[in-house]
């Protein structure tokens, strides 16, 4: 296993100890705090930003020497590896990960960044709105990504319900894994489904778009605390979800349906909205006369009324008439 401080000592061996303390605040190279910029170093040392910038770069430049040493050697041979391999460019983080795991050391990415920097190998693409930092090969790399991701975005766009429908991440080639992981624009669920950021079933941000999505995923109705219950499970974020706000949220939306008693289902699972009359009303139309054994069974394959609840409303003559046989029919309008 190796060690991350002593491959530091062999690349700054050597420097002033200026240069090594505005290295290791430029690169966090001690782990400590988080990295300055220059304008905070000229500030610390009653220098100007530009001084500072000099002095890093003289540094760099010297490190530079001592990059074909080992283990660096050995290091950088595996993230060139990896970055070819990605189709010349490579998610910061995946490339934090991949050392941790072949050589056995866990570095920051401004550590990283130290070390990328003295090779002058590679490009970086800091975070921004739209992607998350990685480094790249050359111009072209990074336009062949950003078209790909661009591509992708428009092809999933069209799709959406094909694309959640199906484990589309598995069916992607390699090389567009490896874009698609450094754009904000597509993400995992907590589920595992893939897809764009976007959409609400892949990042549901508000109660609704939570509760209809443990909702799909539970299959059948649930009772509004479990609902609450769902989400909290999943975590989402670290807000408490409390079972009040679900209820007050589901009976305005008209994605639920409430078939029982603080019961919800969805109407995309074939339920839909209506009280128990209205629901009669709909079965009758769709199946023509049926006794009232068959109503109930049919009434309750789709809400939690109680028996003696749909016998009731089968009385009310305005609506129902019932014939000769004991079969119910719609009265004519």
């Amino acid at each position: 296993m190796l060690n991350l401080s002593a491959i530091i000592k062999v690349l700054t061996d050597g420097l002033s100890d200026r240069q090594k303390e505005v290295l290791n605040k430029r690169f966090c190279l001690d782990g400590k705090g988080g990295s300055l910029t220059l304008a905070a170093l000229g500030g610390k040392y009653g220098v100007t930003r530009e001084r500072i910038r000099q002095i890093e770069a003289a540094a760099l430049q010297d490190v530079r020497k001592r990059i074909g040493s080992e283990p660096v050697k050995s290091i950088l041979a595996a993230v060139h590896k990896k970055v070819e391999k990605d189709g010349g460019l490579s998610a910061e983080s995946s490339i934090i990960s991949l050392l941790k795991e072949s050589f056995g050391f866990t570095l920051n990415a401004d550590q990283l960044h130290f070390i990328l920097e003295a090779e002058r190998k590679l490009s970086f693409y800091p975070d921004d709105k739209e992607f998350h930092s990685f480094w790249y090969v050359d111009d072209m790399s990074l336009q062949n990504a950003k078209a790909a991701i661009s591509n992708t975005y428009k092809s999933f766009s069209l799709a959406k319900e094909n694309v959640l429908e199906k484990n589309s991440y598995d069916e992607l080639s390699s090389q567009d894994k490896n874009h698609l992981v450094i754009s904000k624009k597509f993400g995992f669920n907590a589920y595992g489904d893939f897809g764009l950021n976007d959409w609400p079933e892949v990042n549901p941000k508000t109660v609704r778009d939570r509760a209809y999505l443990v909702l799909k995923k539970f299959g059948k109705p649930v009772h509004f605390k479990e609902i609450a219950t769902l989400i909290q499970q999943k975590k989402f974020d670290e807000k408490k979800v409390h079972a009040s706000t679900v209820h007050n949220e589901l009976i305005k939306d008209a994605r639920f349906v409430l078939v029982g008693r603080g019961v919800y289902a969805l109407t995309d699972q074939g339920f839909e909205p209506g009280t128990t009359k209205e629901v009669i009303e709909r079965i009758l139309k769709n199946n023509g006369a049926l006794n009232s054994g068959e109503i109930v069974k049919l009434v309750r394959s789709e809400r939690q009324f109680k028996e003696n609840t749909i016998l009731l409303n089968l009385q009310n003559k305005k609506h129902f008439t019932r014939a000769s046989d004991g079969r119910y029919k719609l009265n004519e309008a």
